[in-house]
């Protein structure tokens, strides 16, 4: 498929003309961000019933449901490439032999949700039957089925109209099927073609895309983040900027870029689905992805916004540079006396990080403020006016919590 990455124009144009803040579509699903786990970027069509139990077991049995990831979706490739007689979707019979009822019943057994994925357009991206034109019927089978997530790709459309239309169809189907059952999914969906959903997706959907694909590979996951440093805005309480599923444990990620992929990932409030073999997972990936401090900030339920850059470091401010973005971003935590820091060094060398808290909207430069490291999980003292900390490797993160002291 031919994909065009986002601009400096029809990203930073959008982001000024255009007002954010309209009201989100409050479906009562999700507040915060959607956390859980999706199969794509591990097993892409390699997937099957045994793979997405035994992937749920692991999970809770290694602590990721008890640190809030508690949805497992599957993604593309579940399905046959033609419909049935009566017009519905049929379940792979070689890969989900017992039906989707059975698994979405395991998976509720031990706690998690389940989620499904289907496309927006004639043929799934993999070539499996589409849903354009079917999404009542698919609506109401999936949550039939059991399932509590949708998310709609953007593959293979021929529909007349703008793409803002093409998904409130999803939307329109999802509210009939409230009204008929009682039972709401959470909605994500994936626009590639114009880059301008994060504008309309909050009053349609809890989640949409706002770039390509994630790679596991530093300079998309630099790609993915400059752009959503722009964007900001338009994101909050039940409806997020998808910055696409993580990739730790994946590729040749050093655990330095890991650390800033989940940092970066969480605190710019995007969902958390981890996309790797659970199985296979290192124990210092699996503690990068249930630091419960960075956890707490993309979980806020006092403070939707998240962070923003407020210092570009290196480049100019407002620099659209996706290989090196803006590297100091502030926001509120819990209370307008709590500020999360985060600084990511793009370099290729270590360096130190300093800066002034008057640059930063949510610090007071009069005010004294007492520090917590949430990666090093220590009090590093009280500062005020100016703050310093030496030695941060290349591709690696910093992320601190500024309480106001009296």
């Amino acid at each position: 498929m031919t994909r065009l990455f986002p601009t400096l124009v029809n990203v930073i144009q959008l982001a000024t003309i255009v007002v954010p803040g309209a009201l989100a579509w409050n479906n009562g699903v999700q507040k915060t961000p959607a956390m859980g786990f999706n199969t794509w970027n591990r097993f892409a069509c390699s997937i099957n019933e045994t793979l997405i139990r035994n992937t749920a077991t692991q999970m809770k049995q290694l602590g990721l449901l008890a640190a809030g990831y508690n949805f497992i979706n599957i993604d593309d490739c579940w399905l046959t490439t033609q419909r049935s007689s009566s017009g519905h979707l049929v379940p792979d019979p070689v890969k989900f032999p017992s039906g989707m009822k059975a698994l979405t019943d395991f998976l509720h057994g031990l706690g998690f949700k389940a989620g499904i994925y289907q496309d927006q357009g004639t043929t799934t991206c993999a070539g499996f039957a589409g849903s354009l034109n079917h999404e009542l019927t698919d609506a109401r089978d999936f949550v039939d089925w059991g399932f509590e997530y949708v998310k709609i790709d953007n593959c293979n459309s021929n529909f007349v109209g703008t793409d803002e239309a093409r998904f409130r169809r999803w939307t329109d189907a999802l509210i009939q099927v409230q009204r008929e059952t009682g039972k709401m999914m959470f909605y994500s969906f994936v626009e590639w073609q114009s880059f301008d959903a994060w504008v309309w997706g909050n009053s349609i959907a809890n989640s949409w895309r706002m770039y390509d694909d994630i790679e596991a590979n530093w300079p998309r996951i630099t790609g993915i983040l400059n752009n959503a440093s722009f964007i900001g805005d338009f994101s909050n309480f039940w409806g997020h900027n998808d910055l696409d599923m993580l990739e730790n444990g994946n590729g040749a990620l050093t655990l330095a870029e890991q650390r800033s992929h989940f940092t970066a990932w969480a605190l710019a409030k995007s969902p958390l689905l981890i996309g790797t073999d659970i199985s296979a997972l290192s124990a210092e990936s699996l503690a990068i992805l249930t630091n419960s401090e960075i956890i707490a900030i993309n979980q806020d339920t006092v403070i939707g916004e998240p962070l923003k850059p407020f210092f570009w470091g290196k480049n100019p401010d407002h620099t659209w540079d996706p290989s090196f973005p803006a590297q100091y971003w502030s926001g509120y935590y819990k209370d307008q006396q709590h500020t999360a820091i985060m600084y990511i060094n793009f370099n290729d060398r270590t360096v130190d990080l300093n800066f002034t808290l008057s640059h930063s909207p949510h610090l007071n430069g009069n005010k004294r403020y007492a520090v917590r490291d949430l990666w090093k999980h220590e009090d590093k003292g009280d500062v005020s006016n100016f703050f310093f900390d030496g030695s941060i490797a290349s591709h690696d993160v910093r992320a601190y919590i500024f309480t106001e002291l009296p």
